[in-house]
C-alpha cells in the first residue's frame, strides 16, 4: 500500500518527482521525467519548473495510479514512470 506525499518536487530538469509511503520498502521516489510531462501529459516546460510542478498535481490521480502500476511490476526504493505505467 502506497501513500503518497501531498506534493509534486520539481527537480529542475523538466521532470517532477514525488514521494510515497510503503510498508516493507518505507520511502520510495517516483521520477516523473520529461518523456511523461511531454508525450504522456502534453505539458512540460524546460523554463518553469512551477508548471511541471501543476501539470503534475492536475494529473494527480493518473500519476498515483501509474505509480502503483510502475511499483507492483518494478519494486523498488526509486522507479522512474514510463509510459507503459500509464496502460
Amino acid at each position: 500500500m502506497l501513500t503518497f506525499e501531498d506534493t509534486f518536487h520539481s527537480d529542475g530538469l523538466v521532470s517532477c518527482f514525488i514521494w510515497a509511503d510503503e510498508p516493507t520498502m518505507k520511502r520510495v521516489r517516483f521520477y516523473i521525467g520529461p518523456t511523461i510531462l511531454e508525450d504522456v501529459l502534453h505539458g512540460g516546460n524546460a523554463v518553469h519548473d512551477d508548471a511541471n510542478v501543476a501539470l503534475c498535481n492536475g494529473n494527480r490521480e493518473r500519476i498515483e495510479a501509474a505509480c502503483r502500476r510502475a511499483f507492483a511490476e518494478r519494486p523498488g526504493e526509486r522507479i522512474d514512470i514510463e509510459p507503459i505505467d500509464f496502460s
